[in-house]
C-alpha cells in the first residue's frame, strides 16, 4: 500500500530547469531536461517527462498519480515515488523554497535572463530582426540559391577571369581577408539569430571561427532551431551577393580579377555548409528537419539492424517513419563514403602508378578498407547515464 502522507506531498522542481520539446533518438520519442546552474543534463523518456512537468508544487504526488493512470493506464506505488523524489533529490532537481509567482513572457513561457542580449549580439541581434521574419528570411535564401546556380553555369568565364588571382600574392591575401571575413560573419549570424530566439551564446571567436551555443536544443519551436543552424551558410550567400553586385559596380582587372576568384570561393564556402554531414550546419538543419537527435549514429545503428532482419537475426524493429529517414540518410552517407573512398583510390593509384604500375592501387584501396573496417567496428555508443528511470509497468497502488 502507499501510505496516504507520501501521495500528500507537494514537491516541485526548480525553476530554472528547462525541457525540450519531444524529439526523436532512433525509434524512440525522448526528451531533454536540463539544469542550467550546474549546465548538466539529462534525457528522459515521455512518460517522467509526463510526470515531472506536473511536479509543480500545487498538485500533489495523488493527483500526478491520477492524471497519470487516465494517461496511461496504470497507477504508480509507493516503490516509484520513493525511488523518483530519491532521484531528483540526489541530481538536486527540487526546489527546497515555497512557490513563488513566476514572470512569463507573452507566449506563456516563463521569462529567463539572458545575458547574451545586454551585449553585443544583443544589439546586434535587435538592429537585424526584420532579416528573421520568415518571408524576408526565404527571400535572401531564395536570392542565394539563385545565385549559386548562376555562378555554376558562369563557371568556365569566371575561372579564366579569377586564374591570375591564385598565382599572386596580392592577390591572395586580398582573397584571403574576403574569405576569413566572411567566415566570420558566418559564425556572428549563429551568434546573433541564436542570441535573437533566446537561446545563450557562451562563446565566439572571430579570429579562430567558433560560436558555442547553448539551450537552443530547449527552443520551443523547431523551426527556430533550423533558422540559428542555417544562418551562416545564409550569411556566407549575402556576401556572395554583396561580392557579385560588386563585381558588376566596380571598374578595373584587379577587382575583376579578386571578386571573380571570390565569386568561386565564396560559393564553395557557402555549398560546403549545406552539405549533409556531420559537423556541417546542413547536417544539423537537417537533423532539427526530423527532430532526430544523433541523426548519424542512429542511421548506422539502424542500418546494422536491418542488416540483422535480413539475417533473421532478431532486431529492433523501427516506426515507419524513422525507418525511412534513418534508412535514407544511412544509404546518402554510405554513398558519399563511396564516392569519396573511390575518388581516393583513383588519385593515390594514379600518383603511384608510375613506380608500381598495376599494383599502384592495391595499397590505396587497402588503406581505404582497413580504414572503414575500423571505423565499422567501434562499439557503439552507450545509452546516456543521465537517464530518470521508466516507471514499472507492472506495479498496481493498493
Amino acid at each position: 500500500m502507499t501510505p496516504p502522507g507520501l501521495l500528500a506531498k507537494r514537491p516541485r522542481l526548480r525553476e530554472d530547469l528547462i525541457f525540450s520539446r519531444p524529439l526523436r533518438r532512433g525509434p524512440d520519442t525522448v526528451y531533454l531536461l536540463k539544469d542550467r546552474r550546474t549546465g548538466r543534463a539529462f534525457e528522459i523518456p515521455p512518460k517522467e517527462q509526463f510526470l515531472l512537468r506536473r511536479l509543480d508544487g500545487v498538485r500533489s504526488l495523488g493527483e500526478v498519480g491520477a492524471e497519470y493512470a487516465d494517461e496511461y493506464g496504470r497507477r504508480l506505488g509507493a516503490a516509484h515515488w520513493t525511488r523518483l523524489l530519491w532521484l531528483l533529490h540526489e541530481r538536486d532537481l527540487l526546489a527546497v523554497h515555497p512557490v513563488e509567482p513566476a514572470t512569463t513572457s507573452g507566449d506563456g513561457e516563463r521569462a529567463t535572463a539572458d545575458p547574451g542580449r545586454s551585449g553585443a549580439l544583443g544589439w546586434w541581434a535587435h538592429r537585424l530582426r526584420f532579416l528573421l521574419r520568415p518571408a524576408v528570411f526565404a527571400l535572401v535564401a531564395v536570392l542565394v540559391v539563385a545565385l549559386l546556380v548562376l555562378v555554376g553555369l558562369r563557371l568556365g568565364p569566371l575561372w579564366q577571369t579569377a586564374r591570375p588571382a591564385f598565382t599572386d600574392p596580392v592577390s591572395l591575401v586580398a582573397l584571403a581577408l574576403l574569405a576569413w571575413s566572411s567566415a566570420a560573419l558566418h559564425e556572428f549570424a549563429h551568434g546573433v539569430v541564436a542570441v535573437h530566439f533566446g537561446a545563450t551564446v557562451n562563446r565566439i571567436n572571430l579570429v579562430t571561427l567558433t560560436c558555442k551555443v547553448e539551450d537552443y536544443l530547449y527552443l520551443p519551436r523547431r523551426s527556430q532551431q533550423v533558422l540559428i543552424a542555417s544562418a551562416g551558410a545564409v550569411a556566407n550567400g549575402l556576401v556572395l551577393l554583396l561580392a557579385g553586385a560588386a563585381l558588376i559596380l566596380l571598374p578595373g582587372a584587379f577587382a575583376d580579377r579578386i571578386l571573380s576568384a571570390f565569386m568561386l570561393v565564396g560559393a564553395a564556402q557557402t555549398l560546403v555548409n549545406v552539405i549533409a554531414l556531420p559537423p556541417l550546419d546542413g547536417y544539423k538543419v537537417l537533423s532539427h528537419l526530423l527532430d532526430q537527435l544523433d541523426l548519424a549514429p542512429e542511421s548506422r545503428r539502424y542500418l546494422a539492424t536491418l542488416s540483422r532482419r535480413l539475417l533473421r537475426r532478431p532486431g529492433r524493429r523501427y516506426p515507419r517513419r524513422a525507418a525511412v529517414c534513418l534508412g535514407l540518410f544511412g544509404a546518402g552517407w554510405l554513398l558519399a563514403s563511396t564516392a569519396a573512398a573511390s575518388l581516393v583510390i583513383v588519385y593515390l593509384g594514379a600518383l603511384l602508378r608510375p613506380s608500381l604500375g598495376a599494383l599502384a592501387y592495391v595499397l590505396p584501396a587497402a588503406i581505404v578498407g582497413l580504414t572503414v573496417a575500423g571505423w565499422l567496428a567501434r562499439p557503439g555508443r552507450p545509452r546516456p547515464a543521465d537517464r530518470i528511470p521508466a516507471p514499472p509497468t507492472s506495479e498496481n497502488n493498493q
